[in-house]
Protein backbone atom coordinates (compact mmCIF):
# COMPACT_ATOMS: atom_id res chain seq x y z
CA UNK A 1 0.00 0.00 0.00
CA UNK A 2 1.13 3.25 -1.41
CA UNK A 3 1.34 6.23 1.67
CA UNK A 4 0.13 8.93 -0.83
CA UNK A 5 -2.48 9.40 -3.96
CA UNK A 6 -0.88 11.99 -5.47
CA UNK A 7 3.31 13.09 -5.55
CA UNK A 8 4.17 16.17 -8.00
CA UNK A 9 8.30 16.14 -9.45
CA UNK A 10 8.90 19.54 -10.82
CA UNK A 11 11.62 20.52 -12.71
CA UNK A 12 13.05 21.89 -16.28
CA UNK A 13 14.85 18.18 -16.94
CA UNK A 14 17.07 20.27 -18.96
CA UNK A 15 18.21 17.78 -20.45
CA UNK A 16 16.08 14.86 -19.12
CA UNK A 17 18.98 12.73 -17.96
CA UNK A 18 19.00 9.00 -15.84
CA UNK A 19 19.36 11.09 -12.29
CA UNK A 20 15.67 12.13 -13.42
CA UNK A 21 14.39 9.03 -14.16
CA UNK A 22 15.64 7.55 -11.34
CA UNK A 23 13.40 10.57 -9.30
CA UNK A 24 10.71 9.64 -11.08
CA UNK A 25 10.75 6.36 -10.43
CA UNK A 26 11.06 6.72 -6.77
CA UNK A 27 8.21 8.84 -6.87
CA UNK A 28 6.07 6.33 -8.25
CA UNK A 29 7.06 4.22 -5.30
CA UNK A 30 5.75 6.26 -3.25
CA UNK A 31 2.33 7.72 -4.51
CA UNK A 32 -0.27 5.76 -6.54
CA UNK A 33 0.29 8.66 -9.11
CA UNK A 34 2.83 10.87 -10.21
CA UNK A 35 2.20 14.55 -12.01
CA UNK A 36 5.55 15.78 -13.04
CA UNK A 37 5.90 19.34 -14.08
CA UNK A 38 7.75 20.66 -16.96
CA UNK A 39 8.81 24.11 -16.74
CA UNK A 40 10.18 26.39 -19.19
CA UNK A 41 10.09 29.74 -21.49
CA UNK A 42 10.51 31.28 -24.25
CA UNK A 43 13.99 31.43 -25.43
CA UNK A 44 15.89 28.62 -23.67
CA UNK A 45 18.16 26.33 -25.31
CA UNK A 46 15.77 23.79 -25.50
CA UNK A 47 11.62 24.08 -25.73
CA UNK A 48 10.01 22.85 -22.69
CA UNK A 49 7.42 21.02 -25.12
CA UNK A 50 9.95 18.75 -26.19
CA UNK A 51 11.21 18.52 -22.68
CA UNK A 52 8.13 16.93 -21.36
CA UNK A 53 7.92 15.17 -24.52
CA UNK A 54 10.69 13.07 -23.47
CA UNK A 55 9.26 12.23 -19.88
CA UNK A 56 6.17 11.32 -22.08
CA UNK A 57 8.07 8.76 -24.08
CA UNK A 58 10.10 7.33 -21.04
CA UNK A 59 6.97 6.37 -19.08
CA UNK A 60 4.58 5.71 -22.34
CA UNK A 61 3.82 2.47 -20.50
CA UNK A 62 3.12 3.51 -17.40
CA UNK A 63 -0.51 5.20 -17.09
CA UNK A 64 0.24 6.30 -13.13
CA UNK A 65 2.54 8.87 -14.58
CA UNK A 66 1.03 12.06 -15.75
CA UNK A 67 3.07 14.76 -17.48
CA UNK A 68 2.03 18.73 -17.63
CA UNK A 69 3.98 21.23 -20.11
CA UNK A 70 4.05 24.37 -17.67
CA UNK A 71 5.12 27.43 -18.96
CA UNK A 72 6.53 30.43 -16.76
CA UNK A 73 7.95 34.21 -16.79
CA UNK A 74 11.01 33.74 -15.64
CA UNK A 75 11.15 37.91 -14.83
CA UNK A 76 8.61 36.97 -11.87
CA UNK A 77 9.55 33.67 -11.02
CA UNK A 78 13.00 32.46 -9.41
CA UNK A 79 14.57 29.93 -11.89
CA UNK A 80 17.86 29.41 -10.19
CA UNK A 81 18.51 26.22 -9.23
CA UNK A 82 19.53 27.12 -5.36
CA UNK A 83 16.88 26.87 -3.01
CA UNK A 84 15.41 29.93 -0.90
CA UNK A 85 12.24 30.31 1.10
CA UNK A 86 10.69 33.18 -0.54
CA UNK A 87 11.30 31.91 -4.11
CA UNK A 88 9.95 28.31 -3.38
CA UNK A 89 6.68 30.02 -1.70
CA UNK A 90 6.19 31.47 -5.25
CA UNK A 91 6.42 29.07 -7.24
CA UNK A 92 3.95 26.88 -4.71
CA UNK A 93 1.12 29.76 -5.67
CA UNK A 94 1.93 29.44 -9.07
CA UNK A 95 1.45 25.71 -9.33
CA UNK A 96 -1.99 26.32 -7.23
CA UNK A 97 -3.13 28.64 -9.92
CA UNK A 98 -2.17 26.51 -12.87
CA UNK A 99 -2.68 22.87 -11.95
CA UNK A 100 -6.28 21.69 -11.80
CA UNK A 101 -5.69 18.85 -9.97
CA UNK A 102 -3.36 20.45 -7.88
CA UNK A 103 -5.64 20.10 -4.58
CA UNK A 104 -4.85 16.04 -4.78
CA UNK A 105 -1.49 16.38 -4.52
CA UNK A 106 -0.49 15.26 -0.72
CA UNK A 107 3.61 15.18 -1.14
CA UNK A 108 6.22 16.97 -3.37
CA UNK A 109 9.22 14.60 -4.52
CA UNK A 110 12.34 16.14 -5.65
CA UNK A 111 16.14 15.97 -4.72
CA UNK A 112 16.56 20.07 -3.49
CA UNK A 113 15.57 21.91 -0.31
CA UNK A 114 12.74 23.98 -2.11
CA UNK A 115 10.52 20.79 -1.70
CA UNK A 116 10.49 20.99 1.92
CA UNK A 117 9.82 24.92 1.50
CA UNK A 118 7.02 24.31 -0.83
CA UNK A 119 5.71 21.67 1.18
CA UNK A 120 5.50 23.08 4.64
CA UNK A 121 3.98 26.23 2.88
CA UNK A 122 1.05 24.45 1.22
CA UNK A 123 0.89 21.86 4.59
CA UNK A 124 1.38 18.84 2.46
CA UNK A 125 4.12 15.46 2.89
CA UNK A 126 7.48 15.91 0.99
CA UNK A 127 10.54 13.27 0.14
CA UNK A 128 14.31 14.75 -0.76
CA UNK A 129 15.55 12.08 -2.52
CA UNK A 130 19.26 11.55 -3.26
CA UNK A 131 20.26 15.56 -2.45
CA UNK A 132 23.85 14.44 -3.02
CA UNK A 133 23.70 12.52 -6.02
CA UNK A 134 25.29 9.77 -4.47
CA UNK A 135 23.20 7.13 -6.08
CA UNK A 136 23.65 8.75 -10.08
CA UNK A 137 26.50 11.35 -10.12
CA UNK A 138 25.16 13.61 -12.47
CA UNK A 139 23.69 16.82 -13.08
CA UNK A 140 22.53 18.91 -15.95
CA UNK A 141 24.94 21.44 -15.83
CA UNK A 142 27.58 18.83 -16.20
CA UNK A 143 26.14 17.36 -19.34
CA UNK A 144 25.14 20.74 -20.89
CA UNK A 145 29.42 21.21 -20.34
CA UNK A 146 29.98 18.20 -21.96
CA UNK A 147 27.73 16.46 -23.60
CA UNK A 148 29.94 13.90 -25.20
CA UNK A 149 31.46 13.06 -21.97
CA UNK A 150 28.54 12.66 -20.44
CA UNK A 151 26.67 11.28 -23.11
CA UNK A 152 25.48 7.92 -21.03
CA UNK A 153 23.53 9.91 -18.41
CA UNK A 154 21.06 11.32 -21.08
CA UNK A 155 17.61 9.23 -21.19
CA UNK A 156 17.15 7.45 -24.31
CA UNK A 157 14.65 9.69 -25.13
CA UNK A 158 16.60 12.96 -25.26
CA UNK A 159 19.35 10.82 -26.97
CA UNK A 160 16.90 10.06 -29.86
CA UNK A 161 16.71 13.83 -30.42
CA UNK A 162 19.98 14.66 -31.08
CA UNK A 163 22.12 11.11 -32.29
CA UNK A 164 23.29 10.95 -35.83
CA UNK A 165 22.31 8.08 -37.86
CA UNK A 166 24.61 8.14 -41.08
CA UNK A 167 24.38 5.17 -43.57
CA UNK A 168 27.63 4.38 -45.73
CA UNK A 169 25.59 2.59 -48.50
CA UNK A 170 27.18 1.53 -52.51
CA UNK A 171 28.37 -1.26 -54.51
CA UNK A 172 30.66 -4.20 -52.96
CA UNK A 173 34.33 -3.18 -52.86
CA UNK A 174 34.00 0.16 -52.65
CA UNK A 175 35.42 1.21 -49.32
CA UNK A 176 31.97 1.23 -46.61
CA UNK A 177 33.44 -1.48 -44.03
CA UNK A 178 36.79 0.66 -43.92
CA UNK A 179 35.74 3.51 -43.85
CA UNK A 180 33.13 2.97 -40.80
CA UNK A 181 36.04 1.29 -39.21
CA UNK A 182 38.60 3.68 -38.91
CA UNK A 183 35.97 6.49 -38.44
CA UNK A 184 34.65 4.28 -35.69
CA UNK A 185 38.66 3.90 -34.34
CA UNK A 186 39.34 7.45 -34.41
CA UNK A 187 36.43 8.54 -32.54
CA UNK A 188 35.31 7.79 -29.20
CA UNK A 189 31.75 9.21 -29.93
CA UNK A 190 31.23 6.84 -32.71
CA UNK A 191 29.62 3.50 -33.32
CA UNK A 192 30.34 1.59 -35.99
CA UNK A 193 27.01 -1.09 -37.00
CA UNK A 194 28.51 -3.43 -39.00
CA UNK A 195 27.24 -5.17 -42.40
CA UNK A 196 25.45 -8.36 -41.38
CA UNK A 197 25.72 -9.81 -44.69
CA UNK A 198 29.33 -10.19 -44.41
CA UNK A 199 28.72 -12.18 -41.06
CA UNK A 200 26.29 -14.74 -42.32
CA UNK A 201 27.14 -15.02 -46.50
CA UNK A 202 30.13 -15.82 -48.39
CA UNK A 203 29.99 -15.28 -52.06
CA UNK A 204 27.46 -12.60 -52.40
CA UNK A 205 26.35 -14.28 -55.74
CA UNK A 206 24.57 -17.41 -54.10
CA UNK A 207 23.22 -15.66 -51.49
CA UNK A 208 19.67 -17.20 -51.42
CA UNK A 209 16.19 -15.84 -50.54
CA UNK A 210 15.85 -17.71 -46.77
CA UNK A 211 19.27 -15.98 -46.12
CA UNK A 212 18.57 -12.45 -47.07
CA UNK A 213 15.63 -12.80 -45.11
CA UNK A 214 17.41 -13.72 -42.17
CA UNK A 215 19.75 -11.16 -42.87
CA UNK A 216 17.33 -8.24 -43.07
CA UNK A 217 15.52 -9.70 -40.17
CA UNK A 218 18.65 -10.01 -37.84
CA UNK A 219 19.79 -6.14 -39.24
CA UNK A 220 16.53 -4.56 -39.05
CA UNK A 221 15.96 -5.65 -35.68
CA UNK A 222 19.91 -4.25 -34.51
CA UNK A 223 19.12 -0.93 -36.07
CA UNK A 224 16.03 -0.73 -34.35
CA UNK A 225 17.37 -1.29 -30.86
CA UNK A 226 20.49 0.91 -31.50
CA UNK A 227 17.86 3.66 -32.63
CA UNK A 228 16.31 3.32 -29.48
CA UNK A 229 19.12 3.77 -27.04
CA UNK A 230 22.20 4.85 -29.24
CA UNK A 231 25.77 4.41 -27.21
CA UNK A 232 27.05 7.45 -29.17
CA UNK A 233 25.83 10.58 -30.54
CA UNK A 234 27.27 9.02 -33.70
CA UNK A 235 26.17 5.89 -35.28
CA UNK A 236 27.75 4.60 -38.63
CA UNK A 237 25.83 1.81 -40.35
CA UNK A 238 27.58 0.18 -42.79
CA UNK A 239 24.66 -0.30 -45.66
CA UNK A 240 21.35 -0.75 -44.11
CA UNK A 241 18.45 -3.48 -44.70
CA UNK A 242 17.26 -1.18 -47.64
CA UNK A 243 20.50 -2.65 -49.23
CA UNK A 244 19.56 -6.15 -48.44
CA UNK A 245 16.21 -6.26 -50.10
CA UNK A 246 17.81 -4.65 -53.10
CA UNK A 247 20.04 -7.39 -53.13
CA UNK A 248 17.21 -9.64 -52.80
CA UNK A 249 15.37 -8.05 -56.45
CA UNK A 250 18.61 -7.85 -58.53
CA UNK A 251 19.48 -11.77 -57.51
CA UNK A 252 16.54 -13.35 -57.79
CA UNK A 253 14.28 -10.56 -59.88
CA UNK A 254 11.37 -10.94 -57.25
CA UNK A 255 8.60 -9.25 -57.03
CA UNK A 256 7.10 -6.78 -54.40
CA UNK A 257 5.05 -9.59 -53.19
CA UNK A 258 8.46 -11.88 -52.02
CA UNK A 259 9.92 -8.66 -51.15
CA UNK A 260 6.88 -8.16 -48.71
CA UNK A 261 7.02 -11.64 -47.69
CA UNK A 262 11.01 -11.05 -46.50
CA UNK A 263 9.86 -7.92 -44.74
CA UNK A 264 7.31 -9.61 -42.93
CA UNK A 265 5.79 -6.71 -40.59
CA UNK A 266 8.97 -4.90 -40.63
CA UNK A 267 9.67 -1.69 -42.29
CA UNK A 268 13.12 -0.63 -43.58
CA UNK A 269 14.33 1.64 -40.95
CA UNK A 270 15.99 4.88 -42.25
CA UNK A 271 19.02 6.72 -41.02
CA UNK A 272 19.21 10.73 -40.99
CA UNK A 273 21.80 11.03 -43.54
CA UNK A 274 22.86 8.35 -46.68
CA UNK A 275 26.44 8.44 -48.07
CA UNK A 276 26.71 6.46 -51.22
CA UNK A 277 30.42 5.27 -52.06
CA UNK A 278 30.77 5.35 -56.04
CA UNK A 279 32.44 2.14 -57.56
CA UNK A 280 35.22 4.10 -58.96
CA UNK A 281 38.10 3.05 -57.00
CA UNK A 282 40.72 0.15 -57.45
CA UNK A 283 38.79 -3.11 -57.26
CA UNK A 284 39.68 -5.11 -54.91
CA UNK A 285 38.85 -8.96 -56.06
CA UNK A 286 39.03 -10.82 -52.51
CA UNK A 287 36.89 -14.39 -54.38
CA UNK A 288 33.78 -13.22 -52.98
CA UNK A 289 32.77 -9.95 -54.22
CA UNK A 290 31.12 -9.35 -57.68
CA UNK A 291 33.46 -8.51 -61.31
CA UNK A 292 33.46 -5.04 -61.66
CA UNK A 293 30.59 -4.97 -64.28
CA UNK A 294 28.49 -6.63 -61.99
CA UNK A 295 29.21 -4.04 -59.58
CA UNK A 296 28.37 -1.35 -60.87
CA UNK A 297 25.12 -3.03 -62.00
CA UNK A 298 24.29 -3.42 -58.07
CA UNK A 299 25.41 -0.07 -57.53
CA UNK A 300 22.60 1.60 -59.83
CA UNK A 301 20.10 -1.19 -58.65
CA UNK A 302 21.19 0.21 -55.07
CA UNK A 303 20.27 3.89 -55.82
CA UNK A 304 17.14 2.39 -57.85
CA UNK A 305 15.38 0.85 -54.74
CA UNK A 306 16.78 3.95 -52.23
CA UNK A 307 14.65 6.04 -54.48
CA UNK A 308 11.80 4.18 -54.31
CA UNK A 309 12.05 4.76 -50.64
CA UNK A 310 12.26 8.78 -50.98
CA UNK A 311 16.02 8.77 -50.26
CA UNK A 312 18.44 10.58 -52.69
CA UNK A 313 21.97 9.72 -51.16
CA UNK A 314 24.78 12.04 -51.19
CA UNK A 315 27.03 10.24 -53.63
CA UNK A 316 30.86 10.19 -53.19
CA UNK A 317 33.49 9.83 -56.09
CA UNK A 318 36.75 11.03 -53.98
CA UNK A 319 39.02 8.58 -53.83
CA UNK A 320 39.69 9.45 -50.06
CA UNK A 321 36.18 9.33 -48.96
CA UNK A 322 36.86 8.51 -45.02
CA UNK A 323 37.21 12.80 -44.98
CA UNK A 324 34.62 13.60 -46.30
CA UNK A 325 32.32 11.36 -44.10
CA UNK A 326 34.69 12.72 -40.74
CA UNK A 327 34.01 16.08 -42.22
CA UNK A 328 30.49 15.47 -41.95
CA UNK A 329 30.57 14.15 -38.61
CA UNK A 330 32.83 16.57 -37.29
CA UNK A 331 30.20 18.81 -38.31
CA UNK A 332 27.09 17.19 -36.31
CA UNK A 333 29.54 17.10 -33.38
CA UNK A 334 30.28 20.52 -33.04
CA UNK A 335 26.33 21.09 -33.85
CA UNK A 336 25.41 18.78 -30.98
CA UNK A 337 28.25 20.90 -28.79
CA UNK A 338 26.88 24.30 -29.39
CA UNK A 339 23.08 23.11 -29.02
CA UNK A 340 24.24 22.14 -24.89
CA UNK A 341 26.81 25.50 -24.53
CA UNK A 342 26.15 26.19 -21.21
CA UNK A 343 26.21 29.65 -21.51
CA UNK A 344 23.02 29.21 -24.09
CA UNK A 345 20.50 28.97 -20.96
Amino acid sequence: MKKYNKALVIGKFMPLHTGHLALIDFAATQSRTVCVCVTGHDGEIISSAERAWWVIESYIQNSSINVRNLSYDPGKLNESSVSDLKSSEEWAEYLKAELEDFSEIDVIIGSEMYVKYMADYLGIGYIIYDEHRENIPISATDIKGDIIRYWDYLSPAAKRSYVQHICICGSESTGKSTVCKRLEEEYGFVTMIPEIGRCLVGKSELCEVETLKKIFTIHNDLLLAVKNDPPTPIILWDTDNITTLSYLAFLHSVNQEVINEVMGERHAVLADKYFFFEPNIAFHDDGTRFDPTEARLLSAHHKYMYSNYGISPEEVTAEDRCDVVRLYILQQIEKLKQTFDINKR
